[in-house]
């Protein structure tokens, strides 16, 4: 770009002062939309993981009450009472009158406390029972009778003796009463597991306001609970749902398990997060209207405006007034800035630290006279990292108690003839004894085979001999010295990823030899395997590995991986020799 003469004539103090109001305008714009545009997601993400948490204390409330709900079934069925009154066969008035009383009393002292239970229904094709908290008017005088022609005990029937919920419109058995949720199940015979009866316990959806009362729905949202087609439970916000049309309902039931949306409902625009309970398959939807959220993006919109123009006018301010002091230092800085170029001699300079030039300055000479000896101990530093979180790794635990607990466990297994236990607890003890090498990182070829045999030995207990396992060592190299531990991970990943995903019975070579100066190892199984071009393999315990040989043995060394799907993996490991 050319500049204009008027400009290269004008004063050093001029061209200072409009070059940084000009070079401070534009970081300044792009920082400030930069700013609105991340405090805007911020604000976005804070609503959207403050209702995710709200959802996660609901659904917790929500499973602590089901399995309530469910404990009170189980004692039911479980109740010896409630069998006999149920399959009791004899015309006794007297016992079937007692069996009655010991039903309800169990009933009642099982719920005293529960007062969101409207009523308990126990009832079989012989004989019924019903405890209510409330004066109720009941639909049938025969209910059992007419539960047993509805759907759902159709359904019920088949869950195999466990609960069920439904609505109160699919099995109304009280007149003119609230909207009620029921809890169904089938007894069974406890000693011939034979169908005796039904149970159904009547639950006032008002639990739900009395459950939630302490918990604050995210920027006064709607909150709902749906199952399938239709809505549980809804807030006192949502209480009138002629608003939202029932396309709209629609668009909320086929909302899948989990995740966050922006939809318009009822012509407002909605942000959507919703998530499923694992146990009842109801699905709880919050609704936060995006106006709340908005209003926010547009308060932060005018901070950072108005931030942004008093920023500008300091920084037009603050350059009128340093042009004067900058000018008189920035020829010895640029004197200086040549000299180190050149890698001349700087000694004797020194700048007045009457302003940032001065210190700039004699901070740049101060950076450039320790530069060497910052990176020799920054070197030093990494060095003593490593080895310090390798001395870390080992000292986590206690050796000689981890050694001796073994050791008791083996001869506790000996005693009673657990063969298996006390061969794994001696394998597990001969693979601490071997780690821990008395603190010494370092160890030989031959303890560490040894080590994977202790190993091997241990997996194919536990996985009941499904794999084959072949050791070639090339004669002579067991005396080598080598880093420990670098050989087990390798076959540890070849049963849990390669042998344990195969179907039928997998075999593990493992073959060491010598090439010059470098120990090569290789563990190959006949595994899934997997397709290198697609994926590579990740995990601590390789990184590990590479990390630690190419600390001790170079960056020319590591691992190399090989695999086909299908087919199986092998891996390739290359250190040197130590002296």
């Amino acid at each position: 770009m050319k500049i204009n003469r008027p400009f290269l004539s004008i004063s050093i103090r001029s061209k200072i002062i409009i070059l940084s109001i000009a070079c401070s305008l534009l970081p300044l714009v792009l920082i400030a939309s930069l700013t609105f545009v991340y405090l805007s997601k911020v604000v976005e993400n804070k609503v959207s993981d403050t209702t995710s948490n709200l959802l996660g204390s609901i659904n917790w409330n929500i499973q602590t009450f089901v399995n309530d709900v469910e404990t009170i079934s189980k004692l039911m069925l479980s109740s010896r009472d409630v069998q006999t009154f149920l399959s009791y066969n004899k015309d006794d008035f007297k016992e079937i009158y007692d069996l009655q009383n010991a039903t309800r009393n169990l009933v009642v002292n099982i719920t005293n406390n529960k007062s969101y239970i409207r009523y308990v229904y126990v009832g079989s094709g012989k004989r019924e029972l019903i405890v209510t908290n409330q004066w109720d008017r009941f639909t049938y005088d025969n209910i059992y009778q007419a539960v047993s022609r509805s759907k759902w005990y159709q359904q019920v029937g088949g869950m195999g003796g466990r609960g069920l919920w439904l609505n109160s419109d699919e099995v109304r058995l009280v007149k003119n009463s609230p909207d009620l949720l029921l809890f169904g199940k089938r007894l069974n015979n406890l000693e011939t597991l034979e169908p005796i009866g039904m149970l159904i316990i009547s639950i006032d959806r008002r639990v739900f306001d009395e459950m939630f009362k302490d918990i604050t729905n995210a920027e006064n949202g709607h909150l709902m609970i749906l199952e399938q087609n239709k809505v549980i439970y809804h807030n006192s916000r949502t209480a009138n749902l002629k608003q939202i049309s029932q396309k709209e309902l629609n668009l909320l039931y086929d909302l899948p398990g989990q995740g966050t949306r922006i939809e318009t409902m009822g012509g407002e625009r909605y942000v959507i997060t919703f998530d499923t309970n694992p146990g009842t398959q109801w699905k709880v939807v919050s609704m936060i209207p995006y106006s709340n959220i908005n209003s926010e993006i547009v308060f932060i919109r005018n901070v950072t405006f108005s931030l942004t123009l008093v920023a500008f006018l300091l920084a037009a301010y603050g350059s009128y007034l340093i042009s004067n002091r900058i000018t008189k230092q920035l020829t010895l800085l640029s004197s200086v800035a040549r000299k180190v170029a050149k890698r001349d001699d700087i000694e004797g300079i020194l700048f007045e630290e009457e302003d940032e030039i001065g210190k700039i300055g004699n901070q740049f000479l101060r950076t450039f006279r320790t530069n060497t000896e910052l990176s020799d101990k920054l070197i030093e530093a990494k060095l003593k990292e490593k080895e310090a979180e390798l001395h870390a790794l080992q000292s986590q635990i206690n050796p000689h108690f981890l050694y001796n607990t073994l050791n008791s466990i083996y001869l506790m297994a000996e005693r009673v003839g657990a063969k298996n236990i006390s061969k794994m607890v001696m394998s597990l003890s001969n693979i601490f004894k071997l780690s821990l090498n008395n603190g010494d990182y370092i160890t030989t070829v031959g303890n560490e085979i040894d080590q994977v045999k202790n190993y091997l030995e241990i997996q194919n207990i536990r996985y009941m001999g499904k794999f084959e396992v072949t050791i070639e060592l090339e004669p002579g190299i067991e005396p080598i010295r080598m880093l420990k531990l670098l050989i087990q991970p390798l076959v540890e990943n070849a049963i849990f990823h390669g042998i344990e995903l195969k179907e039928d019975k997998g075999s593990i070579a493992i073959r060491g030899r010598r090439e010059g100066e470098t120990l090569v190892f290789e563990v190959e199984d006949d595994g899934v395997g997997f397709d290198s071009a697609v994926m590579q393999p990740r995990g601590y315990a390789l990184r590990n590995i590479q990390e630690r040989i190419q600390l001790h043995y170079g960056q020319n060394r590591g691992i190399r991986i090989d695999s086909v799907p299908g087919a199986g993996t092998k891996v390739t490991l290359e250190i040197g020799i130590m002296d």
